[in-house]
């Protein structure tokens, strides 16, 4: 009592102590509920602005403590690309992920943990300024210049101060992301990949188109069981060293292959063939596997297109060389005052033969439209919007939805992701396409049968008129009476004629359809395509 110590004085005496105390305790409580890192960095920082003077300073020099390690694990986070986090206080966590999702599944934002004085804005950026310093130094062999010319080189305040921490951030930002981009441009040839994409995979570049289609033809027009890789191999060896390809960056060119949809496969056919396009790292990291299998649904469905319009094309320079040699041979015969006896009996295979030239014309120009808007309203007009979407100085992320946004328009226009595409519109017609190949091919046979008959006469040696084993195995097939049903056989060339003419109407059956489903889209491109389809109204007149 002498010294004057009374409870009500030392109430007064302590009350900056307990409050100094009860603000400790409340970023402890948090500590023990184990959301330790930013969440006790946002306690505080709500404590920085409260109205009262004491509180406030003390919540500020509490901050700068306790921020002190997250503010080392940012420095290294940021400078070096490196995440030194044992305890899991950062906001940004490794997981485990596959090597080919290196970039977007390695690192990841743990939201909660993100401290209230740092935006969302300087999060994404900080999390990609240190994700690409690591992809930088893992991924591309660039750590000499993180070390030497990164964002070290930019660190010269004290980042504890929110100010300072983000102008520090958006100096760092820009010069990371322009390093990045600017090494996968020039060191790795990103854009140019992406080219060699589009003009090969796509078929943009017609003459490798070409060469591709007539030396693969004549490949897969034998056994399909025994074509083999090395046989595509060679196939894309030959169509490159016949086309402007051989020219190519070949880099580019190790990356094209021909192969098989599935290996082991026993029935490989025309429709398991299909060109791919290896990326090497560090850019198969970047793209990701899903926009490389939609490119290859459509380079696969493409090559389909480029098959059938290549075989429909062979077809009619036959067609148009039989024409020109009947035409002769008729013109012979006039001459010499002498007609043939087999002129009746021709009647009907010619009048089929000339159907079937007239709808093969007709065949062509439907697919060449289609094709012709593929590569030039969907992939060039998509490519276009693209280029001019990746002029500006972007970030990888921003290139890769632009890349991403530019495959998903082609993939969705060609074979319909959440909707019909041309490949779901165009499988029925496929295959009444490729039946009409084959009823064609089959007619002129007969048709050379007929002529081999009538020029060899009745009274011409057996040996001369007599049918090759594949010959008789032809009409043995198409007569129905392979295996012996006792029935007389039917004439073949009315059997080929009406083949012909069946797979003619159920073509045109099909293009109306389509031509249907087109018309009630919005999309101008489109209708233009149904006019350019039924330019001179065939398919409505006969509707």
């Amino acid at each position: 009592s002498q010294l004057g110590v009374t409870l009500r004085r030392m109430y007064c005496w302590t009350t900056e102590a307990r409050q100094k105390l009860r603000l400790m305790a409340t970023a402890i409580a948090k500590v023990q509920e184990g959301s330790g890192g930013g969440t006790v960095l946002s306690t505080i920082s709500t404590l920085v602005d409260d109205g009262d003077p004491f509180i406030q300073s003390f919540a500020k020099r509490l901050l700068k403590t306790a921020s002190a390690p997250f503010n080392h694990i940012l420095v290294s986070w940021v400078t070096d690309g490196e995440l030194v986090d044992p305890y899991k206080e950062f906001f940004i966590r490794e997981r485990e992920s596959r090597r080919d999702m290196f970039w977007s599944e390695k690192y990841t934002v743990a939201s909660d943990m993100i401290p209230v004085h740092i935006s969302g804005d300087m999060t994404r950026k900080i999390f990609q300024i240190g994700r690409s310093l690591n992809f930088l130094r893992v991924a591309c062999d660039d750590a000499q210049w993180v070390a030497e010319g990164g964002p070290r080189t930019q660190l010269t305040g004290d980042i504890s101060d929110t100010s300072d921490l983000e102008a520090f951030v958006y100096r760092s930002s820009s010069m990371v992301n322009e390093r990045l981009m600017s090494v996968l441009r020039d060191k790795f040839d990103l854009m140019g990949h992406i080219e060699a994409i589009r003009r090969y995979l796509l078929f943009e570049q017609g003459d490798f188109a070409l060469a591709l289609m007539e030396v693969l033809e004549n490949q897969m027009d034998r056994s399909g069981r025994s074509v083999m890789a090395h046989d595509l191999s060679a196939v894309l060896s030959s169509a490159t060293r016949s086309s402007n390809a051989q020219h190519e960056n070949p880099d580019r060119l190790s990356a094209i292959v021909l192969t098989f949809q599935e290996e082991g496969t026993k029935n490989r056919g025309w429709n398991e063939v299909t060109l791919t396009y290896n990326l090497s790292a560090p850019l198969s990291y970047v793209i990701p596997r899903s926009t490389m299998r939609q490119y290859f649904e459509v380079s696969h469905f493409l090559l389909r297109l480029r098959r059938i319009e290549h075989s429909l094309h062979t077809i009619w320079r036959h067609q148009m060389t039989e024409s020109r040699a009947y035409l002769r041979s008729e013109e012979l015969q006039r001459r010499k005052g002498t007609a043939r006896d087999g002129d009746k009996q021709a009647d009907p295979l010619r009048q089929a033969m000339r159907q079937s030239s007239i709808a093969c014309s007709e065949m062509i120009q439907f697919f060449h439209q289609v094709q012709r808007y593929i590569a030039l309203n969907v992939i060039e007009g998509a490519w276009g919007e693209f280029i001019e979407s990746t002029k500006e100085e972007i970030d990888i992320d921003s290139w890769n939805d632009a890349h991403s946004k530019y495959v998903d328009v082609i993939h969705e226009v060609v074979c319909g992701g959440s909707g019909p595409g041309f490949q779901r519109n165009l499988s029925g017609i496929f295959e009444t396409t490729l039946r009409f190949i084959s009823a064609v091919k089959e007619l002129y046979n007969e048709q050379a049968l007929s002529a081999r008959r009538a020029t060899s006469g009745a009274g011409a040696p057996a040996k001369e008129n007599r049918e090759s084993l594949s010959e008789r195995l032809m009409r043995l097939r198409t007569s129905g009476n392979l295996f012996g049903s006792g029935q007389a056989a039917a004439d073949p060339a009315a059997e080929h004629a009406s083949q012909v003419r069946s797979t003619i109407l159920r073509f045109k059956e099909q293009v109306k359809d389509i031509m249907r489903v087109l018309s009630h889209n919005t999309t101008s491109d489109l209708q233009f395509l149904v006019v350019t389809i039924d330019f001179n109204g065939t398919y409505t007149a006969s509707a």
